[in-house]
């Protein structure tokens, strides 16, 4: 009898142990990144609306100004500021129709070499949609601040070209090197605004201007900070630009150039 308990019980674990490999799956090394700049699947979108679901799912929310701890530390909580929304601009990151309608004015407004460079990027793609770039170019800017303070140069490598990915990754160097850490605490995007736009043979050039709330310290190996302090709130202005060859099948746009105004 306790033999048969035995074979009944190894039957069950097996039939358990088939349903939970049928519901989890298992990682085959082929999963998809996430993309910050991909616009959603119109199939995708059908599907949401059959359901009754018109807006897409946004589990970044950039435009929450929710403030991200950059650091690996469990024992960090950040709590939500109390601060507005920021309605200028959103993307997957939490556009609404209004957000659209503010992007589209601004870019309306713009210079018209502006609005020329998005006209021919448009024209060479025609899948091209500034006020959805400008949505994606904010979350790749907190991704890669994110990146860059936890060090995890695995995550900037895709989305810097070889040039920036190599300054990124021998400043991560150093700083490791010397044993610092580097805390940034993301408050929030007050700004991003296409400054400059131009197709240059196949390759298009879309420059944003990014004004952010931070605080950042660096601490040395004991935690004694010895740059920056985490009860002041900087407001940062960096100018970035992004490209991406419109004859290619990669979506992915790459950040080629930085620069932070004096």
């Amino acid at each position: 009898m306790q033999h048969l308990d035995i074979v009944f019980f190894a039957i069950v674990a097996v039939v358990l142990g088939w349903k939970l490999y049928s519901v989890l799956g298992r990682r085959t090394g082929n999963e998809r990144r996430v993309d910050p700049f991909a616009r959603p699947d119109p199939k995708d979108v059908a599907t949401r609306r059959q359901n009754g679901r018109d807006e897409p799912e946004a589990p970044i929310q950039i435009g929450s100004r929710r403030p991200t701890v950059v650091r690996n530390d469990p024992e960090i909580r950040p709590e939500p500021a109390d601060v507005p929304r920021d309605t200028g601009s959103g993307g997957r990151g939490g556009m609404t129709p209004r957000d659209r309608r503010l992007i589209e004015g601004e870019i309306a407004r713009a210079a018209e070499p502006v609005r020329d460079g998005i006209a021919a990027i448009t024209k060479a793609d025609p899948t091209f949609d500034a006020p959805e770039f400008i949505g994606g170019a904010k979350i790749a800017f907190e991704m890669i601040i994110q990146a860059f303070a936890a060090s995890e140069t695995k995550v900037l490598q895709p989305l810097l070209a070889r040039s920036v990915y190599d300054n990124f990754a021998a400043a991560i160097a150093e700083r490791q090197r010397l044993g610092h850490r580097l805390k940034t605490v993301m408050i929030g995007i007050t700004q991003t605004q296409i400054i400059e736009a131009a197709l240059k043979g196949k390759e298009a050039r879309v420059t944003v201007k990014f004004v952010s709330e931070q605080t950042s310290v660096t601490e040395d190996s004991t935690g004694n900070v010895i740059e920056g302090d985490p009860a002041h709130v900087d407001t940062l202005i960096d100018i970035w630009t992004f490209a991406r060859d419109t004859s290619s099948r990669d979506p992915n746009w790459q950040l080629v150039a930085t620069e932070t105004p004096q």
